[in-house]
């Protein structure tokens, strides 16, 4: 009826606000340990808590994390995973964009973060 009053009281809005700031408080914790896992491997450390764009950084590279669902591209994956080379060789995916004429291509590369720490160790 028009004009009628939320049948939602006080408590269940309670309760939606709890769960909201659960999620929240997991998902910081999430993106926490994985900035530390990240700053680990590389030999960099962690300084996402300051509240910048870096996540992480070491001497020679910055990094911003990304963990959780919609972070992970599957089709990338899939890419990346077809291309085998040999035991000397890392596999990695070069991504770029067509913007038109005028426009400077953006492009990225995408490695397996395992096989990038392993580079890492044999050029320490």
């Amino acid at each position: 009826m028009e004009g009628e009053v939320s049948k939602m009281s006080d408590l269940d809005i309670d309760e939606q606000n709890k769960d909201k700031a659960k999620r929240g408080k997991r998902a910081r914790a999430k993106g926490n340990a994985f900035e530390l896992e990240v700053a680990h491997k590389i030999g960099g450390v962690r300084v996402g808590q300051y509240g910048g764009k870096t996540d992480v950084m070491s001497d020679w590279i910055v990094i911003q994390c990304k963990v959780g669902n919609g972070s992970y591209s599957e089709r990338y994956d899939g890419w990346l995973r077809s291309v085998n080379g040999n035991a000397s060789q890392i596999s990695a995916l070069v991504v770029g964009d067509a913007p038109g004429p005028g426009t400077k291509r953006r492009t990225m590369i995408i490695l397996d973060f395992e096989a990038f720490v392993d580079l890492l160790d044999t050029e320490r």
